[in-house]
């Protein structure tokens, strides 16, 4: 190997760890750009009807302005209940423990179920629970920080985005630019079909999430169980996630179900599992069909990895990230197809006939 291929070959390795560190230092940042990313290309097909009779920065501020009124009523209707059941669901937290503990030991007794030791987990997770207490103070310090902290990247993501739709075709079209001029046209492709399957995903789950909280809120109230607000909103945000995230969603419910009833435990779940169905053969065909086509094992198996890495953020960056990633594959093996075929027709047309 010569000098200038060993020098070449060093340089390679030290760029890669060079780009290696800056993206692990600068993870947040990527992060927060994803997800403007994804939130721009969620809202895009409503900016480009508004910007086709107006400008683009006026179409953008529209649709803005839209969903922070639509949303602000929302909450508005929303969060003062669901405050106010959270802080009496913590304050009698003991006490559906103690509750779940009766119905399960009435359970046993009734049923002969041999579950040995359940009631003293409940027994010492209350304690647990109670010597907690001089925890809490700082907890909600904490709470209150981590908000802070959430609401300034929100308000950086839309502001990324904004700019992202303002100035995305350039952007794009510099980078696009460094390509050879006969692989433009498919790279410009590819990055529109990203954002589309990427945009379509992210309306089809807040749709979703919004569904499906009005149901649970709707069908818990009717059954009467206690905190209907909160645990409805559990639910939609749960939704977010996919596939494990209904189960996740209904596991509050349940559990605060079965301190007030077995029975209304039952009904609870059967609420869950026809919501669930109706989801899966009434909402998600319509809702949707032109989202990601990843099979459910491989949206189990990103949402996993995805968590394992980063956490919630992971969780819920996985499918969009895997959708993009299933794009420039599709293409990538396609175009070598298409090269295979086309060398296989050549020797074809070049092997004379016997």
């Amino acid at each position: 190997m010569s000098a200038k291929q060993v020098f070449i070959n060093t340089l390679v390795v030290l760029l890669t760890l060079a780009g290696a560190y800056l993206v692990i230092r600068l993870l947040d940042i990527i992060v927060l750009f994803v997800i403007a990313i994804i939130f721009a290309s969620a809202i895009s097909p409503a900016v480009a009807f508004l910007n086709r009779k107006l400008p683009l920065g006026i179409s953008i501020a529209i649709v803005y302005l839209g969903i922070i009124l639509v949303f602000a009523g929302i909450l508005s209707l929303i969060i003062p209940t669901a405050v106010r059941q959270g802080m009496a669901l913590v304050e009698s937290g003991p006490d559906m423990v103690r509750a779940v503990e009766r119905q399960i030991i009435e359970l046993q007794q009734r049923f002969n179920i041999p579950v040995e030791n359940l009631s003293g987990d409940l027994q010492e997770y209350y304690r647990r629970l109670i010597s907690s207490a001089p925890r809490l103070a700082a907890g909600i310090l904490n709470v209150t920080l981590s908000f802070i902290s959430g609401l300034g990247a929100f308000v950086a993501i839309l502001v990324m985005a904004f700019y992202w739709l303002l100035e995305r075709r350039g952007v794009q079209s510099t980078w696009v630019g460094l390509a050879s001029p006969s692989s433009r046209p498919e790279i410009r492709h590819i990055i529109d079909e990203i954002e589309a399957k990427i945009g379509a995903y992210a309306r089809g789950q807040i749709t979703l999430g919004l569904i499906v909280g009005i149901a649970s809120f709707i069908g818990l109230t009717i059954l009467g169980i206690n905190y209907a607000a909160i645990l409805a909103l559990i639910a939609g945000i749960s939704e977010l996630i996919p596939i494990v995230g209904p189960i996740v969603g209904a596991i509050p419910a349940v559990l605060i179900a079965l301190s007030q009833s077995p029975k209304q435990a039952i009904l609870v779940v059967l609420l869950y599992v026809i919501i669930q169905q109706m989801e899966n053969h009434l909402l998600v065909p319509k809702i949707m069909q032109r989202s990601v086509g990843l099979s459910p094992l491989t949206v189990l198996f990103v949402v996993l990895a995805g968590g394992s890495l980063m956490g919630i953020i992971g969780v819920l960056l996985a499918v969009p990230v895997a959708s993009a990633i299933q794009v420039i594959l599709s293409h990538t093996l396609l175009r070598r197809e298409e090269t295979d075929t086309l060398y296989r027709e050549n020797e074809k047309l070049e092997t004379p006939s016997g």
